[in-house]
């Protein structure tokens, strides 16, 4: 006989999201990360509380304000597994959508269900009453309130045959249910047991809000709850629901190593923690936030977090990276090669606290080299569909006034030629296949040709950066030679031409070579490792890399 478990919460209880760790910490919003989505969603996905900690777990949904509303608790149980409601297949602990060798059960998607409403706790007796009678009952919550199902067949078929035994045996009148795909199936996991059932008809996907602090999901502890949206083939996809302190201790020993000084950590802590802000809704239309890949930011639970990497994040709480008294996207990438750049050359808006800085500090360059023959250059840009015929050279065309790469063309066989700017400058070329990687926008080619550059009192500019001004016109091209001046903010300035350094290439082979890893935007990860041990602050590091920005506490109230 099923036992009956212990129910300690009604509706209308709301239970917190977040762990006690994370009481009082003032602005601790909920956010929602995709952990399995899209072609990864899954028909079955188990739940396990860690050891030591408390068991059971509390099923219900997140509303609007994303506080948890229970409707049902277990207490006495530590391995769960939610399955999507269809007939599945039973091996060990591996649900399946098709027969397994040698499967053990199968767990059938109809049912029989009493046409009556209940409250919570008459629909527990009468579960009770039923298992007294040897069939197998359950809970389920739908739009309505509780009901009470009985067994698990595989056909409706099979159903409708148990149907008129089953409702003489227990003397309630039945109704046969069909799978839903808007129902959530939750069972003890490598059983077919099922302990819940979850319908609300699409107003809410199934929450579950485990009762012990940390919860383990495919190999990754995780602190908060759980969202299961069925979107994908119906399959579910799976969101984990966290306060922003706990998500930021998954984040921080999965973009920096936990060893590096702890004022590295918290710089990394605080930069991840506005990144987060400022991306709230990225994939709204997937239903979370940010996802937990480098797309959004590396976000894989808890099980590489120290207590050093809890305590950067813990001892950062309330503050934030602000500029004129709002939170900054707070950009960062692996190592800027020795100059950071401006947010407006690569991404083509400026932003006032993403400026160039000089990396001065700065240890680990990162050094990168790739060599190209034509035929490369020209498969892997065809391959992605940015040409259509052969290269016949290629080259820088323009660097930013701290040297980093902003326009790299392509001179093709049919006459015309292929310029690509901001980001694709540093990826256009990137190729898995090839083993080509361009790690950051700081790099120079060896071989081909090269413009000449043009110095206005010893500062590069781009010939598209002048022009010619009278009678209020403008002329977007003009022939610059030595001895002319240009009139500029800071008076009249001698103009300069600095011819190429032509190589001659040889059997069309191009060498680049560089520094760095990123895309140079923001913070340079290792430029903050670097400031750290030389004795820095992480306010001090913050305020290096994101000019005229402070670090203080922040109320969005």
């Amino acid at each position: 006989m099923k036992k009956l478990f212990c129910v300690l919460l009604s509706m209308c209880l709301l239970l917190p999201i977040f762990s006690e760790t994370t009481k009082a910490r003032g602005y601790d919003p909920a956010i929602k990360i995709g952990l399995y989505y899209d072609s990864a969603a899954l028909s079955a996905a188990n739940l396990q509380n860690v050891s030591g900690m408390d068991t059971g777990y509390a099923f219900g949904y997140y509303d609007e304000d994303r506080e948890f509303v229970s409707t049902y608790e277990i207490d006495d149980e530590n391995q769960i597994t939610v399955l999507k409601n269809a007939n599945l297949w039973l091996s060990g602990s591996t649900y399946s959508d098709v027969p397994l060798a040698n499967y053990e059960e199968e767990i059938g998607a109809y049912c029989l269900q009493i046409d009556e409403y209940f409250d919570l706790e008459d629909a527990l007796d009468v579960i009770e009453e039923i298992e007294d009678e040897d069939y197998d009952a359950y809970l389920c919550y739908t739009a309505g309130g509780f009901r009470v199902r009985i067994g698990q067949y595989s056909s409706g078929e099979e159903a409708n045959e148990k149907l008129n035994d089953v409702e003489s045996d227990i003397g309630w009148p039945l109704e046969r249910r069909v799978p839903n795909e808007t129902c959530y199936t939750v069972v003890l996991t490598g059983t077919s047991e099922i302990v819940y059932q979850f319908d609300m008809l699409g107003d809410y996907p199934l929450g579950i809000q485990p009762l012990s602090e940390q919860t383990w999901f495919k190999g990754y502890k995780y602190y908060g709850g759980f969202e299961y949206n069925r979107v994908s083939g119906n399959n579910m996809n799976v969101i984990n629901v966290v306060g922003l302190t706990d998500y930021i201790k998954g984040v921080v020993p999965y973009e920096v190593s936990v060893s590096w000084p702890v004022e590295a950590l918290k710089a990394q802590a605080l930069c991840a923690k506005c990144y987060t802000i400022k991306s709230l809704g990225k994939h709204k239309a997937k239903g979370f936030d940010l996802c937990n890949t480098t797309d959004c930011q590396m976000y894989c639970g808890t099980n590489k977090a120290t207590d050093i990497s809890d305590a950067a994040v813990e001892e950062t709480e309330g503050l934030f990276v602000l500029y004129d008294g709002e939170i900054c996207t707070t950009y960062y990438h692996a190592s800027s090669g020795g100059y950071t750049e401006d947010a407006g050359n690569i991404w083509g808006k400026d932003i006032p606290y993403l400026k160039a800085v000089e990396d001065t500090y700065l240890e680990s360059m990162r050094p990168f080299s790739c060599t190209l023959e034509l035929e490369d250059i020209s498969w892997i840009l065809q391959a992605k569909g940015y040409i259509d015929c052969d290269v016949e050279d290629m080259y820088v065309s323009k660097y930013s006034d701290v040297g980093n790469v902003l326009a790299l063309t392509v001179e093709l066989e049919n006459g015309t030629s292929k310029t690509f700017t901001g980001d694709r400058a540093r990826t256009a070329l990137n190729s898995a296949t090839k083993g080509v990687t361009i790690g950051s926008h700081r790099y120079t080619i060896n071989g081909g040709s090269s413009e000449a550059t043009v110095n206005i009192n010893g500062t590069q500019v781009g010939f598209n950066d002048l022009y010619a001004q009278g009678d209020g016109k403008k002329a977007k091209s003009i022939d610059v030679e030595d001895g002319l001046v240009a009139l500029t903010a800071n008076g009249i300035q001698e103009i300069t031409i600095t011819e190429p350094a032509k190589q001659e290439n040889k059997d069309g082979v191009y060498v680049i070579t560089g520094t760095g890893s990123g895309h140079n935007i923001g913070l340079s990860q290792e430029g903050a490792k670097s400031m750290a041990n030389a004795g820095f602050t992480f306010e001090e590091i913050i305020e290096f890399y994101f000019t005229d920005a402070e670090v203080d506490y922040y109320d969005p109230n």
